[in-house]
């Protein structure tokens, strides 16, 4: 999902400089984590000269698992703080000192919310409780997205008075930005396959992806399949339909065994664009910025959809039922064809 026009102009422009802002979080494993990059990556562009604190009272993978891509987003994470751990610390003096211009609260646990507006601030707003403890509130007739990162972004519109862009890119690390190119060097056109998900509801099925890159392939592009551990057992039947198909997740001498979503967006990097399920490969090439179409049956892109600047989504309903064998493959051929035609300044 692109980041939209959020707020109303008729709010007007209300931004300031700020010094410090603080974001409250109740922390990330790693799905939270990957999908909340495009927040990070607002905040910044939002807030490009204040210092920006992370908070939160367990833990998070920006301080250490994917912490090379919050190193130029947040210039500071307070990991397992002190601050909304138990409802007795309302009882108790607040153990961080630090003042900040601006707290946004991003979490929706009403005890928690009332720990972090003890933070010393100038302007706290959360949405915890329809908004009743945030010193700003949104416009009359405000509907609260069904998309969380949406939500965050309202929260930072809260702030400026208007609605954060993705005008910051994700810098990924050098390291393995080198191993993706000599995996998919430059003087080819590269299209990747996801098709893998969670739950099997949520699969396209496999000779459809099979179809696609194939045709891609009789167009002269090289297909690049991006495959987890459950669909290891699917490699050699996609190998013998797709000889030219690329898999470089596979790829263990170079990469090193474990996952790493930070791989898989530096793989995406390299490609002109790709086709995924609703799955968390999509928020992964949607954080490279990887041109995508991404494919929806019994879920909804409206709440899930990745938060990117070039994006498709086809939602199985669109043919007339809600599993996504519904989708034919000619409607996402048409759809990845104008991705990878498009021109990146007119999407």
């Amino acid at each position: 999902m692109r980041c939209a026009a959020l707020w109303p102009a008729a709010n007007g422009r209300i931004m300031a400089d700020f010094d410090s802002v603080a974001i409250y979080s109740g922390g990330e494993i790693i799905g939270d984590g990957v999908y909340k990059l495009p927040f990070l990556r607002a905040l910044r562009s939002s807030f490009p000269r204040a210092r920006l604190t992370w908070i939160c009272p367990s833990t998070t993978v920006y301080k250490d698992r994917i912490a090379p891509l919050a190193t130029d987003l947040l210039d500071e994470i307070l990991a397992e703080a002190p601050l909304g751990r138990s409802p007795l610390e309302l009882l108790r003096p607040v153990r961080l000192r630090q003042r900040y211009d601006v707290v946004i609260d991003t979490q929706q646990i009403v005890w928690r919310s009332l720990c972090a507006r003890r933070l010393r601030h100038g302007l706290f707003v959360s949405g915890a409780a329809q908004f009743r403890l945030s010193e700003r509130k949104p416009p009359a007739g405000y509907e609260r997205p069904d998309h969380i990162l949406q939500r965050f972004n309202d929260l930072i519109a809260l702030v400026t008075g208007v609605s954060p862009g993705l005008d910051r890119s994700l810098r990924l690390p050098e390291s393995l930005m080198a191993k993706a190119a000599a995996q998919l060097p430059d003087g080819a056109a590269y299209v990747g396959f996801a098709p893998g998900a969670g739950q099997a509801v949520k699969r396209w099925p496999l000779e459809r992806f099979v179809d696609l890159a194939q045709r891609q392939a009789a167009r002269g592009r090289v297909p690049v399949f991006i495959l987890g551990p459950a669909e290891m057992a699917e490699l050699p039947a996609i190998r013998e339909a797709v000889p030219t198909a690329l898999f470089p997740e596979q790829d263990i001498a170079l990469w090193g065994a474990g996952f790493d979503p930070m791989r898989t967006m530096a793989i995406g990097r390299r490609m002109a664009g790709a086709v995924t399920n609703d799955s968390g490969v999509s928020h992964m090439l949607a954080a490279a910025d990887t041109p995508l179409t991404v494919l929806y049956g019994p879920t909804s892109a409206e709440k899930f959809g990745p938060v990117t600047r070039r994006a498709h989504f086809i939602q199985a309903e669109r043919f007339g039922a809600s599993e996504m064998a519904a989708i034919p493959t000619d409607a996402v051929d048409t759809a990845l064809e104008a991705l990878l035609t498009a021109s990146p300044d007119n999407p």
